[in-house]
């Protein structure tokens, strides 16, 4: 993957809090994940990229920023449902990641979202190194996007 191509990524995030929420999100270094890189969080969204290229896009971030953003998204103030927060962390996976795609061209699909709700140790979804991570912060929450796609 080129820088150029992360870049799409570094973009499609930042835009998405700032246009789904009126208030932007900072971006940190990004860089290569290792297996030492303790990355996730409470909810995680993944996406399996098929066609020219194969690989995966997941984000992963805690609660408090899934029920901020599902607040501001829906304009419901009090009793969020929790299977909105869950649903939330697919939806910012699956816009982060089709914004970015555009990108790509057509042959570089994206399939619906997973979504895994825990902190997990790991994930292993086959991607061949490296796996690049966006490090963000909204609101004082943090999240992670990590991309890892082959040529």
């Amino acid at each position: 993957m080129k820088e150029n191509e992360l870049k799409n990524f570094v973009d499609s995030t930042l835009s998405y809090f700032q246009n789904a929420t009126g208030e932007a999100a900072t971006m940190g270094i990004p860089f290569v994940k290792t297996a030492a890189d303790d990355i996730y969080s409470e909810f995680t969204g993944i996406i399996g990229i098929s066609g020219e290229r194969k690989g995966a896009i997941y984000v992963t971030c805690g609660e408090g920023l899934l029920t901020d953003l599902a607040k501001i998204v829906t304009g419901i103030k009090d009793n969020i449902d929790p299977a909105l927060v869950r649903d939330m962390a697919g939806e910012l996976a699956n816009t982060i990641s089709g914004n970015a795609t555009k990108a790509f061209g057509r042959n570089f699909n994206i399939s619906v979202p997973v979504i895994f709700e825990g902190k997990p140790k790991s994930i292993n979804l086959k991607i061949e190194p490296p796996c690049f991570v966006i490090p963000t912060t909204w609101r004082g929450h943090k999240l992670h996007v990590a991309v890892g796609i082959t040529d």
